[in-house]
């Protein structure tokens, strides 16, 4: 198995220009927001319940 040897610097370097479009935005908040909701509270939230917070979250700020 070969191994990627860069270091973490130019990892860091690699990415610095990298951007992130609205739509990935969304697409990767939901998982977040479902994976530190249930450490934190995982009887009370549900995933019906983050739809509905994203879609506020959308509606109020927008979707950038």
């Amino acid at each position: 198995m070969v191994r990627d040897t860069k270091t973490l610097d130019e990892l860091i370097e690699s990415t610095r220009d990298a951007s992130t479009s609205p739509e990935q935005l969304r697409a990767q908040r939901r998982p977040f927001v479902c994976g530190n909701t249930t450490i934190a509270n995982h009887l009370d939230v549900t995933r019906k319940i983050i739809a509905r917070a994203n879609a506020d979250f959308e509606r109020i700020f927008g979707s950038e």
